[in-house]
């Protein structure tokens, strides 16, 4: 087993095709048809059953894809470690959710790309949640997401507060919390935060839950909302430049308005010279 085959056997569990695998990584496709059977009979087992036009792990392989990752991940960490010049270089993968990215991190990769140019910048923007699970599967350096994050595996820096609020349309100015709870909570994405946080407000006062209904965008979410369909909850910073004649925004009552917004990375990664660079940028003083 060497580090070309587990990269191959990445690849082809991802695209779930030795052809597109062999594609994606400018191999042919014999050589990598080759490379998985040399691994499976090293293993003793098989790592994908065969379709027709399709492959899929078997247990035995979605057992080892985790590992690979993480072998994988160790691999170009030793590579970055043994480098003599602390420039920065190389690709930082960096996730972030989605208020923060579309706030906060235009101008700090701005920044960052003027000052350390070498560096090749990749976002990967998703929940929390998922932000998490890529931390954890070594696919980002590291992460903005919503906090705190209480994992033994994850090491989490204060970066920012962020103030939540309660978006309804331009007409309702003024309301009584009964005059809502008939209409939609507009969601971009199941499971969030900050639509959370209204709900267990509305329930330790009495009142029951909203009913969700998930939009898909955070533009048509908004959309909705300036035409009367729902309300929402979000982030102050995402609305107050579109605020003006389209919607109302009514702060959260505490303690549920403030939510931490945390770097995160994991707790067994390597620092390299461009990660802490970039957390430099975001205010980060103790590594």
């Amino acid at each position: 087993m060497d580090i070309k085959s587990l990269e191959i056997f990445k690849a082809v569990a991802i695209e779930q095709s030795v052809t597109k695998a062999a594609e994606k990584l400018n191999y042919v496709q014999s050589n990598v048809t080759a490379r998985i059977q040399r691994l499976e009979q090293e293993l003793g087992v098989p790592l994908f059953y065969r379709y027709h036009k399709k492959i899929s792990l078997t247990p035995a392989g979605r057992e080892l894809l985790p590992y690979a990752n993480k072998l994988l991940y160790d691999f170009e960490e030793a590579i970055e470690a043994v480098k003599l010049s602390s420039t920065p270089r190389g690709t930082l993968h960096i996730g972030s959710i989605e208020s923060t990215a579309s706030t906060r991190l235009p101008s700090i990769f701005a920044a960052y790309h003027k000052t350390f140019s070498q560096v090749e910048l990749s976002l990967y923007m998703a929940p929390t949640v998922d932000q998490v699970h890529a931390i954890l599967n070594y696919k980002v350096d590291g992460a903005l997401v919503d906090g705190p994050i209480l994992h033994p595996d994850i090491i989490e820096y204060p970066v920012l507060e962020e103030s939540l609020v309660l978006i309804t349309s331009y007409s309702q100015e003024e309301f009584q919390v009964e005059s809502i709870l008939h209409e939609l909570l507009l969601s971009s994405f199941a499971h969030c935060i900050y639509l959370g946080r209204w709900q267990r407000w509305l329930e330790s006062n009495g009142f029951a839950p909203m009913k969700v209904m998930e939009y898909g965008t955070l533009e048509g979410v908004l959309k909705c909302v300036e035409n009367g369909l729902g309300v929402t909850v979000l982030p102050k910073s995402m609305v107050e430049s579109r605020v003006q004649g389209k919607f109302t925004c009514h702060p959260l009552p505490e303690p549920h308005r403030i939510v931490p917004t945390v770097f995160i990375r994991r707790r067994d990664s390597y620092m390299t010279s461009a990660l802490s660079r970039f957390m430099e940028l975001l205010g980060i003083t103790h590594m």
